[in-house]
């Protein structure tokens, strides 16, 4: 029989989060770093504003960059599975960017914040599977083996749709919370040819998501977006750095930076 958890046995976990909260990495700070002369000083730059060790400064190719960031992320997950009570969690947890994998499995998820959390990953995969069918030109049946079911949208909403102008499905779209998403991510597709604006946008309806568990006092909830906040902060700490090992141009780095947890 599974083991049943209370909120308030999530309360020392809770603090511990609350603790390590203070070390997330604000936004503006990966956009200072992406403006920095060199990736010496970007790393400089985002070590000093989180907890990080002199692992991240000593790092001199995109080699030994990730290495640090897969340790960084092995130590983050073993955190995390120490703190969740709830072993079910920690596995959607850790599959929290995979919703294909995850979609059938929904059912066994009875917290409301999980639960719609999937739902807005499934809808946004969905929709970027879309524009990007769309975009190339591909036959519906591609866009229908790669749909994932589970989400709030329909998929008749998209197939019925299918031939339609892409920039009238935003109107399909005024109704939720991915119209913004759907319209700069089309307009920044059309005019540059890159889905970097639709990826920045999608980050962030996620964030704004996980915004939510703050208001949390005890459960495990915090422990979730915490986790993935901190997977967000090292995604964009190898977006910056390997793009100014790269020398690729700090305002194509700024464009794809999105919004962070604090």
């Amino acid at each position: 029989m599974t083991a049943k958890f209370s909120p308030l046995d999530y309360a020392f976990a809770v603090g511990r989060i609350k603790a390590l909260e203070n070390y997330l990495i604000p936004a503006r700070i990966f956009r200072e770093a992406a403006e920095a002369p060199d990736f010496k000083r970007a790393a400089e730059l985002i070590s000093e504003a989180g907890k990080t060790t002199d692992r991240l400064r000593e790092a001199r190719t995109p080699a030994e960059l990730e290495a640090f960031l897969e340790a960084e992320r092995s130590v983050l997950d073993d955190t995390l599975g120490e703190l969740f009570l709830d072993k079910k969690l920690y596995d959607f947890y850790r599959l929290a960017d995979e919703v294909a994998r995850v979609a059938g499995s929904l059912s066994l998820l009875a917290e409301p914040f999980f639960l719609d959390f999937f739902r807005l990953k499934i809808d946004l995969a969905n929709l970027k599977i879309y524009l990007r069918c769309r975009y190339a030109g591909r036959p519906v049946s591609q866009f229908e083996e790669k749909f994932v079911s589970g989400g709030q949208l329909e998929k008749k909403m998209f197939l019925d749709n299918y031939s339609s102008n892409l920039e009238d499905f935003a109107q399909l779209l005024k109704a939720t919370s991915y119209e913004r998403l759907w319209r700069e991510g089309l307009n920044f597709l059309q005019a540059q040819d890159s889905f970097i604006a639709f990826e920045r946008e999608a980050e962030n309806l996620v964030m704004d998501y996980l915004q939510s568990a703050k208001k949390v006092t005890f459960g495990p909830e915090p422990l979730f977006a915490y986790g993935l906040a901190r997977r967000q902060e090292l995604k964009l700490t190898r977006l910056v750095i390997l793009g100014q090992m790269l020398n690729i141009p700090a305002f194509l780095l700024k464009e794809r930076i999105s919004q962070t947890y604090v």
